[in-house]
């Protein structure tokens, strides 16, 4: 079974360096244009069984954009983490930050103030990845792609890549940009094909 993780095209929060969780936020028009850009480059890992993605403004117009008006299916749980009062502000504006360098330093394992409690947001990323998986199982499905968010994919591999191991932010996609892989023994993946646009 194989499994394509796209990460949603881009925002104006990620074109000026902002920190963008559960703010739901459309792509912006330089964003779209990307998009409809490399469409044709995605084009050539169609087709697929089923198409899952986050509920996010910005991850479900990426999938109508990349797989033009094929049904998906939105799993609550692909949404982004809540950043809490990192929300909406640069990476420079929180590099003082102790509770921010503390995040970066731990991998995103300590907790954001106002944020999305740690082990809620590992727990459910590991759990739906592993319900995805099980829908793959029981419905015959060889092969699926995901529409979600960075820290999604990251979380997701960073636990479940069966390759050779990386550190945590070295799974960070560019906007529109996947992963080909493929679900091996014990729900690890390896992966296939790293896409870059």
């Amino acid at each position: 079974m194989k499994i394509l993780f796209i990460r949603h095209g881009q925002t104006k929060n990620n074109a000026e360096q902002k920190w963008l969780g559960s703010t739901d936020v459309s792509l912006w028009q330089e964003g779209i244009n990307a998009l409809l850009k490399n469409k044709s480059k995605i084009d050539k890992y169609k087709p697929f069984d089923k198409l899952y993605s986050s509920p996010m403004k910005r991850c479900t117009e990426t999938a109508k954009i990349y797989f033009d008006d094929m049904n998906y299916e939105v799993l609550n749980d692909l949404r982004e983490r809540g950043f809490g009062k990192f929300e909406g502000m640069t990476y420079s504006e929180l590099k003082d930050n102790p509770y921010y360098k503390e995040f970066i330093k731990s991998s995103w394992r300590s907790e954001v103030p106002s944020g999305e409690i740690t082990n809620d947001f590992f727990n459910r990323v590991y759990n739906v990845y592993l319900s995805i998986i099980e829908d793959m199982k029981k419905n015959n499905l060889n092969y699926t792609a995901v529409v979600t968010h960075g820290g999604v994919i990251m979380t997701i591999l960073d636990k479940y890549n069966s390759s050779e191991k990386v550190p945590f932010y070295d799974y960070l996609l560019p906007n529109g940009c996947g992963y080909l892989t493929e679900i091996i023994e014990n729900n690890n993946l390896k992966i296939i094909e790293k896409i870059l646009l």
